[in-house]
Order: structure tokens, then sequence, then C-alpha cells
């Protein structure tokens, strides 16, 4: 317990604690006047059970002078009505005191999905190759409410109620000690072997929701992503049963912690109900005179009304709390181990582009993905001038688009090092050099939003450049469909992942976004693999007419797209195996010729 609360306070800010220790003294007003409101029940059914105590009990007698009360029946009243008032001051100080704990929060709620986003968003790439996106998205929206509404709601519970149970018990031993001995052994100990009991398995079934809960969130969002093939093979009852595994482990997960949680209410209510009526019995054979049992059991009554729920939420809180331990261990991890890349993969403002006159260099590079021993690029050395045109030539699983990746700055490479004019990238100035690149990958994702935005991704709409988004989507050969073929033209919304225009047109708006910050390096991962034969052509010509002033590094699947490069470098097993323009690479190398004749 104490490693668990030490972590979740690891993840407040300084401006967060301090307003735990503000909330910690509402809570702490809020125990004395559920105090105050109890306490306040006894001389009220005293005076009403025995008027002649106004004599005898100085305080009363006080109040009855001062205020010159013409009769003990007006006074009884006066102390009826404030006693009610008590008790209203007493509930509107509670609360107060819970919309103070439910603003903390929700308001925490807001703070920790945005530091996880923010952490997700600053790790590595490689990072994203190992975890499921589906699992980040439910850790941000779903987890991180799990942790607020059943974590840490539940910790500020166990604190409000636990000193409020402890106030009411304090004052209860002033009133009967024996009888609050018997009290505190029937109810604690009835909730405290309950909670010994279960606790184990309390925890253990919260890490299975937790992973059931992954799996399902994993299974509906694979069924989304693959609804296409989905209807076409007809496998809806594939998805929905695999679904249904998973969803029902995190039903019966939730329903376990559900009851065990409130189960000890409906035991102990009878029983702390069975102890008044014991009480009554036991005061009535006692010899009590019932101006003497009636306060009594007035107090024990009030005081167990207040009192059983707080117990509850206090063992509701502790399941709780038990029962969602690996939620807090997951985000603790996710926000606090963060990749290589965390101090400058979030830069406060937009990186001045990193000096590129010269040529990129490759030297020694090798490079392994997480978990595999072989690696993936082997001692890769290339050169590549400023406005030099060059292809990445080889068959699938060549290396190709690793060592497009590591040239992007996506992945680090393990052994060698990348310069650029003679400058070696490091973790320090690698945003720099991305300022320098524009990138198409093979498959375009577009945003569910309109094709300016699109284009200019990631740029505010009202920052938005109108001349630069033309003029790409006029080098990429797409302004002609958008301004006369689309009513709304580039405030057309494409659908979610660019559903609503084709396979063509999503690729070429992608290059269009690629151009629109008119970069010094183009890199296209076969950027014209979706295109028609006319269309393909007339945007290679674009391309290579605009290769003339920048340089150009483009991932071959199809040779044709490489014929006028400068250089072609074919890959082999993660290792360069030959260079050259295209027309010496056909003659001198047979892998190359095969290439070239299966791509027409």
């Amino acid at each position: 317990m104490i490693t668990s609360l030490k972590k979740l306070w690891d993840l407040f800010n300084k401006k967060e604690r301090l307003q735990i220790f503000g909330l910690l003294l509402a809570v702490l007003a809020m125990a004395f006047a559920q105090v105050i409101g109890v306490a306040s029940v006894m001389p009220f059914m005293d005076l009403v059970m025995n008027p002649e105590m106004v004599e005898s009990n100085n305080l009363l007698n006080t109040l009855y002078n001062y205020f010159a009360f013409e009769s003990i029946n007006s006074f009884t009243i006066f102390i009826g009505i404030a006693m009610f008032l008590v008790i209203v001051l007493s509930n509107a100080i509670s609360t107060f005191a819970i919309w103070l704990k439910m603003k903390f929060v929700w308001k925490n709620n807001h703070h920790l999905s945005m530091r996880l986003l923010k952490q997700y968003l600053a790790k590595p790439y490689a990072y994203f190759l190992v975890n499921n996106s589906s699992d980040l998205g439910k850790n941000v929206l779903q987890e991180i409410q799990t942790l607020t509404t059943q974590y840490l709601i539940q910790l500020l519970n166990l604190i409000i109620y636990g000193l409020v149970a402890i106030a009411i018990i304090v004052m209860l031993f002033f009133s009967n000690f024996t009888i609050t001995i018997a009290a505190i052994l029937l109810l604690g100990g009835g909730y405290g072997a309950i909670y010994y009991f279960t606790r184990k398995k309390m925890k253990k079934a919260g890490e299975k929701r937790l992973e059931a809960n992954k799996f399902r969130y994993k299974t509906a969002n694979e069924a989304f992503n693959s609804i296409k093939q989905i209807k076409v093979r007809s496998k809806e009852d594939v998805f929905l049963n695999r679904f249904a595994v998973h969803s029902l482990n995190n039903a019966d997960y939730r329903a376990w912690y559900s009851i065990i949680s409130q189960l000890p209410r409906y035991i102990l209510e009878a029983v702390a109900f069975g102890g008044i009526v014991l009480l009554v019995l036991f005061l009535i054979v006692s010899g009590e005179e019932a101006s003497q049992v009636v306060p009594i059991v007035s107090l024990f009554a009030f005081a167990g009304y207040r009192l059983m729920p707080a117990l509850q939420r206090i063992f509701k809180a502790a399941s709780s709390l038990n029962f969602n331990t690996a939620i807090l261990d997951r985000i603790h991890e996710d926000i606090f181990e963060t990749g290589k890349f965390a101090s400058s993969a979030w830069p406060d403002k937009t990186p001045e582009a990193l000096d590129f006159k010269d040529k990129i260099e490759l030297k020694n590079l090798s490079f392994s993905y997480p978990n595999d021993k072989e690696s993936v690029l082997k001692n890769v050395n290339l050169e590549i001038s400023k406005d030099q045109e060059i292809g990445l030539a080889g068959a699938t699983g060549a290396g190709k688009s690793t060592l497009v990746n590591v040239i992007l700055g996506l992945l680090r490479p393990e052994e060698g090092k990348m310069l650029v004019d003679g400058v070696e990238l490091t973790d320090d100035n690698i945003r720099n050099w991305q300022q320098n690149i524009g990138y198409v990958p093979q498959d375009i994702y577009l945003c569910d939003d309109t094709i300016l935005s699109n284009i200019a991704f990631g740029v505010p709409e009202d920052q938005i450049d109108l001349k630069a988004v033309k003029k790409a989507t006029k080098i990429a050969n797409i302004d002609h469909f958008i301004e006369n073929e689309l009513e709304k033209g580039y405030q057309t919304i494409v659908g979610e992942r660019g559903v609503r225009v084709s396979g063509g047109q999503r690729q070429r708006l992608g290059l269009a976004r690629a151009l629109y910050h008119d970069p010094e390096v183009l890199v296209l991962d076969e950027a014209t693999s979706s295109l028609d034969n006319k269309t393909q052509k007339s945007v290679m010509e674009a391309i290579n007419n605009i290769a003339k002033v920048k340089t150009m590094i483009i991932i071959a699947h199809r040779l044709s797209t490489v014929k006028d490069c400068d250089l072609i470098y074919m890959l082999e097993q993660g290792e360069i195996i030959d260079f050259g323009a295209y027309e010496e690479l056909a003659n001198s190398n047979v892998k190359f010729r095969k290439l070239a004749n299966l791509s027409g």
C-alpha cells in the first residue's frame, strides 16, 4: 500500500499536492461537523425526556436564562430548531467538501490523461512498433478515468470517511465506553474479516480485468480497421465471438468486485439494527429508566445512521484500491519510464531547420528492432548529395523502409552514424534535421477533417497558407479534382482515414501534404503505387521537375519510379550490394535486372 501511495503521489505536480492538503483541511472540517451534528442529538433528547434538567445542566440553564424563555416548552422548541440547523450546517459542510473532492478528481482526470498522452507522443518511434495503439488509446481514454474515479476518489473517500468514523467513535467513547467497544468489535471486526479474506483475490481480479479490457479494445479496433475484409468474407461472427470472450471476462471481474464491495453493507446493516434492539433490551433489563434509555439509544441510533455509511465507504474504498492497483502500476510505468528521445521529442516551439547545403552520409550504420537478434541493416554506407535524386531498390524485406526510417530520424542506429554536412545527428539535433524533410508514406493516413487541414497537417486553421496549399496540390496533380469536382473544394471533409476519396487521390493528397512546407528533402515510400499509369506518369513528371531543386529519396517497389534517379542503391538482407544509375545496374546486376523485368 505504501508503494502504491508513493506512485500516486508521483503523478501529481506541486500545485496539485497543495490542493490535496487544502482538500484534507476541508475533510477535517467535515469530520468535525459530522461529530457536532451527531452530538447535538443527545442534549435535545435529554431535554425532551427530562425537562427538569434545565435546572441541573449549566449550559442549558445559561441559555434558558440568557434568552429569557417563558416556558420549558418554548426552550425545547428552540433547542430542537438549533439541533436541526446544526445538522443542516453539518450537511452543508459535507456537501462542500465532497464538491471540492469531485472537482479535484475530475480536474486531475484531465491533467493525467494529458500527461499520459504527452508522454506517449514523446516516446521514440520504435516504442509504437512493439505497443498496440488500441491499448495506448484505452489507457488515455478509459484507464485514466478508472484511476481517478476508482482509485484516487476512493483513496480520498478512505481518508474522508476514515476521519468521520474516528471522530464519531471518539465522541461515542465519551458517552458510553463499553457499548462503543462492543460496536467496534462487531462492525469493525466484520468489515475487517471480509476484507482480509478477499484482498488477494480482489487484487488478482483487478489484474485480470485490466488484461481483459486490453484485448477487448484491441479486438474492437481490429474489427473496425478490417471492416472491408470482414464484410467481403462474412466474418462478422468471428470478430464478435472474439470480442465476446474478453468482454465477458471484463464483465465478470467487474461484477465480482462490485458484489464483494457491496455485500458487507447488507449483512452488517442487519447486524447493526439487531445491535440497537439488543441495546434497548439490555438497558431495560438493567433497570434503566426510559428518560435515561431513550437519549442513549437515540445517540447510538443516529451515530449508526452516520457511521454505517462511513464504514461501508471505507470498505468499498479499500477494496477498490486493491482491485485497481494494476491500473496505477501501469499508468505510473508509462508516465515515468520514458523513451530515449523524451528529452528532445517535445520541443517548446518548432525547431529551426538544420543547415543542409552539401550532403547526407551514412557511415557503417547497423540497426536491429527491439527483441530481434538479427540486424535489419548491416554496415550500411551511402552518400546523398544535395539536390540529388536517389532510389532504394530491393526485394521485400531487404531493409529499404527501415533505412528510410533511419534517414527520417525515426529510428536511431545501434552502430555507425548519420551526418548532414559533416554534423552527426544526435538526440539533440534530430528535430532540427526533420524540419528539412517532407515524407510520403505508402499508406497515407488522412484525418477526418477538411482537405485544407489534411494538407497543412498540424497547422492551426487560421494559420494555414492557402497559396502554399494550392501550390502543393498543383505539383501533386490533384488541384483540378479539388477545385472543379468537389462542391466544397478545399473545405471538403475526407472522412476517417480518407474513406471518401480514392486510393490514388489519397496518395496525391499525401504528396501535397509533404510539399506544403517546401522541404529541402523529399522522401517517397512508393508514393505512386496506387495510381493508374496515366496519373502516375503525370505525378512522376511533377516529381522529376521538383527533383531538380530538391533532394529526393525514393523507395522503389516498381523500378519504373526510379528510372530517372541519379543513383540507385540495391539492398539485400540489410546490406547495400550494388549501386549505380538505372541502365548501369540493369546491365551489370542480375538481381536488379530480374526486379526490373518483374516491374515491367
